[in-house]
């Protein structure tokens, strides 16, 4: 595969995963982190970027069939986990937390437009972006992914150039990389890797030659090579953003989560340039949204109604009910999507090492340990919330 090719495929990997949560989170935690930001950096890029590598890679392993590949953990824990992570991925999260970002973007510049004619106009977007399949990567590789990174890596370097105050911080070292190695989690890019995998070793297989195809060992080792491109990419932006936020902590210190991007663009390129950070984040939500969809609508097709309705069918029952979901708002979307993310995603990464294990070393365990992580898991975050859940039952109990 010529290595144009490769890069190509890592700005796709780039451009799917890098949404709502990879401009936000980064960003919180920079500024946040103040001088204690490279520990928190170092947390963050374990969990946002080196574990969602190795679900790529292990995931590639068996062909990109995500089916195939949590079913390893026993058929019903491996349907709960693909459903869990598909409504994550899909209308219950991260979807429509990427159109909810992308109407902050644009509502700074055009504050008549509400939430819903925003989603609606962006309903259509996606849908004919969509509508084929095969067209999701070459969209991600050729189009999104380039311009995305351009625009990025402007905005991060006169961020680094320009003079500022961090904000002073209470985290110590650990404290801080505790608070990024938990907001790693909350970007999703594990989940996304994991279910991406399938569209990449497709477009994989469209640039290799005929007699090439069944190579499984060829395609896994195209795939990490993609993977690495991308996942460095991630890593730089991420470095980038969390630095430029700690260095203007005192002037980001009351500014909205959503809005800190642009704020952050405003002070080191001047009120004009907004507009540039504000494509940005548009750009950015708005091709993870139609990466998310894609896979969403394949995965209600093919796996939720067994073939039994056609691609394009589930394909506008789930842009209708992104559309349903995006007036949560991105604070209303969080509290749905954080505690399952906290609950289920130990137990991914553990089935995720566990099926590269299987692979490499023939390990047989992956059901114990799987299930052991996600109960030993349950039981902690249970102990965690104890006082929230006794209010809640109280109340419900009258």
């Amino acid at each position: 595969m010529q290595t144009s090719r490769l890069i190509q495929l890592g700005l796709a990997i780039f451009a799917m995963l890098f949404g709502a949560g990879n401009v936000v989170y980064p960003l919180c935690l920079g500024r946040d982190a103040g001088s204690m930001v490279m520990f928190a950096v170092i947390g963050f890029i374990i969990t946002g970027v080196v574990v969602p590598l190795i679900g790529l890679v292990s995931a590639a392993l068996f062909n990109g069939d995500y089916k195939k590949f949590l079913g390893m953990a026993g058929r019903w824990p491996g349907m709960i986990i693909a459903f869990i992570c598909m409504l994550l991925l899909g209308p219950l999260g991260a979807t429509p937390r990427c159109i909810t970002l992308a109407h902050g973007a644009v509502h700074w510049h055009l504050p008549t437009i509400s939430l819903f004619v925003f989603s609606l106009i962006t309903a259509v977007l996606i849908f004919f972006s969509t509508i084929r399949r095969s067209m999701v990567v070459e969209l991600m590789g050729k189009v999104f992914g380039p311009i995305k990174l351009v625009l990025l890596f402007i905005i991060i370097t006169l961020g680094l150039l320009a003079t500022a105050a961090p904000l002073t911080t209470v985290l110590t070292g650990s404290t801080a990389f505790a608070r990024g190695f938990a907001d790693g989690y909350l970007t999703l890019d594990l989940i996304g890797t994991i279910f991406f995998s399938a569209l990449i070793i497709r477009s994989i297989r469209t640039s290799m030659k005929p007699e090439e195809r069944d190579d499984q060992a060829a395609i896994a080792w195209y795939g990490l090579k993609a993977g690495v491109i991308g996942g460095s990419l991630l890593g730089l932006v991420y470095v980038g953003f969390s630095f430029a936020a700690a260095k203007h902590g005192i002037a980001l210190e009351f500014v909205d989560k959503t809005e800190l991007l642009s704020a952050l663009a405003e002070m080191v390129l001047g009120a004009r340039a907004s507009i540039l950070a504000n494509i940005t984040t548009t750009i950015a939500c708005l091709s993870t949204a139609i990466a998310l969809t894609a896979v969403f609508a394949e995965y209600m097709a093919s796996e939720l109604f067994g073939g039994r309705i056609k691609y394009i069918h589930a394909l506008v029952v789930t842009v209708v009910m992104n559309l349903a979901m995006t007036n949560l708002g991105f604070s209303g979307l969080a509290h749905v999507m954080e505690p399952l993310v906290v609950v289920c995603y130990p137990a991914l990464i553990v089935l995720s090492l566990a099926n590269a294990a299987h692979v490499f070393w023939r390990f047989n365990y992956i059901k114990e340990v799987v299930i052991g992580t996600l109960l030993i898991n349950l039981v902690v975050t249970g102990m965690k919330h104890a006082p929230e859940i006794k209010t809640m039952l109280a109340a419900l109990l009258g």
